[in-house]
């Protein structure tokens, strides 16, 4: 019999509770570990790593969503995976959940200001926070095989012609399929070409930077990538 029943009862619950406890934290660790096996089980079987700049706006035309919709798809579906600018708007959110429903792996990259202001998106199977915008580039820059520009604003324009200028200068060998949807790049592949004729630009850059007119055109350049 024991003589220290209410001891006996503090111990035992003492006992469950840190029992509870380790169970908690083993299941989260394994959960963890579970999604980063996952996460490299993808990233080993990825053919190509996309580079994707696109718009964080949600408030564009259907169209531009049903073909960024098309390239995830295709993107997914053939085993591919996608560096993107990791937020939960837009073109970048639609790109993002297609890849994935497709089957293919998603890898955001986003700066720490935005991830603070709650602008991260949840697809995202694995999410790199960087310093700034301008490391937000690099890190695109160094992890992408190739590029895909989606329409886009001043960002996108941005992300272009950093991986451009910087393959111009020996940095990369890595080309920009500019995706000229609807002619949204009509006005700046002209001034591409007038800085080509006015001898601005050498012409033996012409290849860093390849305009494509619809998905399918896409599509070709991107398979084009796997034979270099």
């Amino acid at each position: 019999m024991n003589k220290f029943p209410h001891l006996y009862a503090q111990k035992t619950t003492q006992g469950s509770a840190f029992y509870f406890a380790n169970v908690r934290i083993f299941t989260h660790l394994f959960a963890n570990l579970l999604k980063y096996f996952i996460y490299l089980r993808q990233e080993t079987d990825c053919i190509m790593k996309i580079g994707v700049f696109c718009s964080a706006s949600d408030n564009l035309e259907p169209v531009y969503y049903n073909e960024t919709e098309r390239l995830g798809e295709w993107i997914g579906r053939n085993g591919h995976s996608i560096v993107y600018g990791g937020t939960a708007q837009g073109l970048m959110e639609c790109l993002a959940k297609s890849v994935k429903n497709a089957g293919g792996c998603v890898i955001g990259i986003l700066p720490q200001m935005m991830y603070d202001n709650g602008l991260a998106s949840r697809t995202a199977d694995q999410l790199i926070i960087t310093a700034d915008m301008v490391e937000r580039k690099n890190r695109m820059m160094e992890t992408a095989d190739v590029f895909v520009a989606l329409p886009g604003g001043f960002g996108t324009w941005d992300e272009i012609f950093h991986v451009v200028a910087c393959g111009q200068i020996g940095c990369h060998l890595k080309r920009v399929i500019l995706f000229n949807q609807n002619g949204f790049y009509d006005h700046l592949i002209a001034q591409m070409e007038q800085a080509f004729a006015e001898r601005f630009t050498p012409n033996i850059y012409r290849k860093r930077i390849t305009p494509v007119n619809d998905v399918f055109e896409c599509f070709y350049e991107l398979e084009k990538e796997l034979d270099v």
